[in-house]
């Protein structure tokens, strides 16, 4: 899933540092960040593109735009105060987006105008969150009019990453905020004021610009504070001036879960704030130095029992720290936040208004095809992609509009999907098929399904056990021709078959190791037997030789440089195979199949049937891998399943090319029973596999 955080704050300073960390803590490449074109916006958008996040900016005549362009399932509006925020809403609810709403701010709005044209908004809303569950009580009292049509309410602790400076102190008094008049500057600074004249010579730097500037620099003047205050304006370095303070102070009149506090208790700076619901939630009903908002002489007391009392200060900061530990890390808020659009989208699912969000495990070459095949599917969705090369998986998400994961357990612990693509080479079967049925996950798998047997025959156990819908990719069963050849061996069965795969040694250098890719008739012309399997049947024997040359080109290749095998089916019939990687072209794919008085010959693109009368050969019509995910995606939808080879039937295909590889290494017959009877491993790892996915 994909969501667009945005907001049209004219002042986004604590929504943004909220958007910024909330992004910072999803899934990479799962949010982007939008902001208003103005300085402070400017400013947060290059913070997010520094660390890795996707971000712009936008005119307010430029919404409906960037949210139609935006890949995002989900636009995730930030609103610092409910009159802002309304035509992002709208835009997104036009667009036919999924629509949820952060407030930041306690219910405010008491214009009759501003509180019909917020009722009207929210009723496009798929859910609202509040950023402190003090904050969600006002919300919902506000919502309740829209009865059964109120959005969903959500209360989401407002959560920041670990500080990268832990608390010295040394510096005085320390106070970050807006300067506005829900802040209270006036309050502290008269606090202070009454402090000096008790003789207590407390400094104060505050953090922080806006329209109240002019007031402050008044107060100052008029208290005589001049030299004990310092006005630092704007900055970005809060998280080391807090390392050096003594003392946060926080006057403000309302507050939602304000930010500044979280991050001085991560920090490790003790605090005096006002006991508004949104500070009282932050600091917890022990903290001692809480007073009421709006009066000096409280806070002034606060202030100077904190100063006075270190170990005091230390004990409250490590009780503050384990607390924001415990409720307020950005990752807790990211969890919490990740359910909700999980919900939301299952919702949107359950109404029939979703496509099928899709999975992918492997992003090379064969993934790229079904790529390509399934973004032209207009009731499909690639959500999300890993690969151990990163650089890959962010390649294919930025292609599909899909959120790039470095590894499947992280993808489908974060993803609501409905189907998974398992695209991996040999040796990295076994764990996505497994995380994939401990899910319920419906799964298609490209071949081979493993290296060995045992892992198979596991994995197609407790697929049978689940009830799991399987799909494997032996897309030549998909082929019209394939049809047209079972057509004409239904009254004539194939009686003498041959199967090619005499082609050039693929790049990838897994491929080149025998304990990797398991050969090449495992790895590729598996394809060939599987074909022959569709047109004749069960095969009961199996007898194959190998042999083996080494290539400068090709320094460490151990797979077999050619093979061949014979093959006797259930029905009488017999086929030969023969495989090479010795050549540096393709020189022929293919099978072909004799019966009485009939010669056809296959591949993954024609069909040659000679009857006595001629060659004529036909073009395969249409794309068989298109019509292999189709029926796998129809499948999964409900829809009749056509699927062609389920896993277990792709295992008896297995079955098979791994007893060519055993006849060829042990020089004797394989019958086919008795591989059944005693599935042993067929190629165990020399070492642990590396981290490369099929190319």
């Amino acid at each position: 899933m994909r969501s667009l955080l945005i907001t049209d704050s004219p002042d986004p300073s604590g929504v943004g540092e909220h958007m910024l960390a909330l992004a910072g803590a999803l899934p990479p490449g799962m949010a982007s960040l939008a902001f208003p074109d103005h300085p402070a916006g400017r400013a947060l958008a290059g913070r997010a593109r520094a660390i890795g996040l996707a971000a712009l900016t936008h005119d307010p005549d430029e919404v409906a735009a960037v949210i139609a362009a935006s890949p995002a399932e989900i636009v995730h509006v930030h609103a610092g105060i409910g009159w802002e925020g309304l035509a992002l809403v709208h835009a997104a609810a036009d667009a036919g987006r999924r629509v949820l709403r952060t407030e930041h701010l306690p219910w405010l709005l008491t214009d009759p105008g501003q509180i019909r044209a917020y009722r009207q908004m929210a009723a496009r809303l798929d859910g609202v969150i509040a950023v402190s569950r003090a904050g969600a009580a006002g919300w919902r009292q506000a919502l309740a009019p829209l009865g059964d049509t109120a959005p969903p309410l959500h209360a989401v602790p407002n959560g920041i990453a670990p500080p990268p400076e832990r608390h010295q102190g040394g510096a005085g008094l320390l106070c970050v905020g807006r300067l506005a008049p829900q802040k209270r500057h006036r309050t502290l600074l008269a606090a202070l004021a009454r402090l000096r004249r008790q003789g207590v010579d407390a400094r104060l730097r505050i953090v922080g610009d806006g329209p109240g500037e002019t007031h402050v620099r008044r107060w100052l003047d008029r208290l005589g504070l001049d030299g004990a205050v310092t006005l630092l304006g704007r900055r970005d370095d809060v998280p080391a001036l807090m390392a050096q303070a003594d003392l946060l102070v926080l006057p403000s009149a309302f507050e939602g879960l304000p930010l500044v506090l979280l991050e001085a208790m991560a920090t490790g700076l003790p605090a005096v704030a006002t006991a508004i619901p949104g500070s009282a939630e932050a600091l917890g009903p022990d903290h001692p130095w809480q007073v009421p908002p709006g009066r000096s002489r409280p806070l002034a007391g606060a202030i100077a029992q904190a100063l006075t009392d270190p170990a005091g200060r230390t004990r409250v900061a490590a009780r503050a720290r384990a607390r924001w530990q415990h409720h307020f890390t950005a990752g807790a808020m990211a969890g919490a936040v990740l359910d909700i659009y999980r919900s939301t989208l299952r919702q949107q699912h359950e109404d029939g208004m979703t496509k099928t969000r899709l999975g992918f495990i492997g992003a090379g070459g064969i993934a790229q095809r079904h790529f390509g095949v399934l973004r032209t599917m207009e009731d499909v969705r690639i959500a999300a992609v890993c690969d151990p090369d990163r650089e890959r998986a962010a390649q294919a998400a930025r292609d599909t509009g899909a959120v790039a994961y470095a590894d499947h357990d992280a993808m489908l612990a974060a993803e609501d999907l409905d189907a998974v693509y398992i695209c991996v080479p040999p040796f990295a079967h076994g764990a996505p098929e497994r995380a994939c049925i401990a899910r319920g996950l419906p799964f298609f798998v490209e071949k081979p399904v493993s290296l060995d047997l045992d892992t198979a025959e596991a994995i197609a156990a407790e697929v049978e056990a689940a009830g799991l819908i399987t799909a494997v990719g032996y897309h030549w069963r998909y082929l019209d021709t394939m049809d047209e050849a079972r057509a004409h061996l239904a009254q004539n069965p194939a009686h003498l078959m041959q199967g090619f795969w005499l082609d050039q040694t693929p790049p990838p250098q897994w491929w080149w190791d025998q304990d990797r890719c398991g050969g090449q008739v495992v790895e590729q012309a598996t394809h060939v037997i599987d074909a022959a399997r569709f047109l004749a049947g069960d095969v009961t024997e199996v007898f194959g030789m190998a042999a083996r040359r080494d290539r400068d080109d090709f320094q460490g290749l151990t797979v077999p440089t050619a093979t061949a095998a014979t093959l006797r089916f259930a029905s009488g019939a017999i086929a030969n195979l023969a495989a090479t990687c010795l050549l540096r072209w393709n020189h022929r794919v293919g099978l072909h199949v004799f019966a009485d008085g009939l010669a056809m010959e296959i591949s993954d693109h024609d069909l040659m049937v000679d009857v006595g009368r001629g060659r004529p050969v036909r073009p395969a019509d249409g794309d068989p891998v298109w019509r292999e995910d189709r029926d796998f995606i129809e499948a999964v939808q409900g829809h009749e399943n056509r699927i062609r080879c389920p896993y277990a039937e792709a295992l008896e295909t297995h079955r098979v090319a791994l007893a060519v590889a055993r006849s060829a290494r042990e020089g004797a017959l394989v019958k086919m029973e008795g591989l059944r009877a005693d599935p042993q491993p067929i190629f165990r790892p020399s070492a642990a596999p590396g981290p490369h996915h099929a190319a």
